[in-house]
């Protein structure tokens, strides 16, 4: 039987974890003057080059404000060809349904806070790696649906004789 000292400790150490946490809605006024100090925020990419088409942005710290995601084909910025909403407190976001080619990222808000600008290549594989790919999945795949069916019928045989 586990010690009781021990196990009230961790629930009251995981309780008070639980209780620090920093939801987005408890920002404090602190917050508001953070913002108005022109907060560069860094940001980077899981990769520099995706091979899938889908790719993760996340930026140094959780923002203050109303943040946008811009997306470009050129590293000024002469023309933004998409904008995302960076939702929430979160550091993180996962971006997918990229074709080939080179985009560029940067963040920015309405107060102007900006971020660097990164830049992303999208080469995907070619067709015969990815059919091959899963047409070997699917022998893998019918092979051990046959294996399972096999023994599953040996096995009854068995036990009927």
């Amino acid at each position: 039987m586990p010690k009781l000292d021990g196990l009230s400790i961790h629930i009251a150490l995981l309780l008070l974890i639980t209780l620090l946490a920093r939801p987005a809605a408890a920002q404090q006024a602190s917050t508001a003057a953070e913002t108005q100090q022109n907060i560069d925020y860094q940001l980077t990419l899981s990769t520099e080059r995706s091979r899938e088409g889908y790719f993760v942005v996340a930026i140094d710290q959780a923002p203050q404000t109303k943040m946008v995601l811009q997306q470009s084909a050129s590293a000024d910025f002469s023309s933004v060809t998409a904008e995302f909403d960076w939702f929430g407190d979160f550091t993180e976001m996962t971006l997918t349904g990229f074709s080939d080619g080179e985009y560029y990222f940067r963040l920015k808000s309405v107060a102007g806070v900006s971020s660097n600008v990164v830049q992303l290549r999208v080469e995907h594989y070619s067709q015969w790696q990815a059919y091959s790919l899963f047409f070997i999945g699917f022998l893998l795949f019918s092979v051990l649906v046959v294996t399972l069916i096999t023994l599953h019928v040996r096995t009854r045989r068995q036990e009927v004789a």
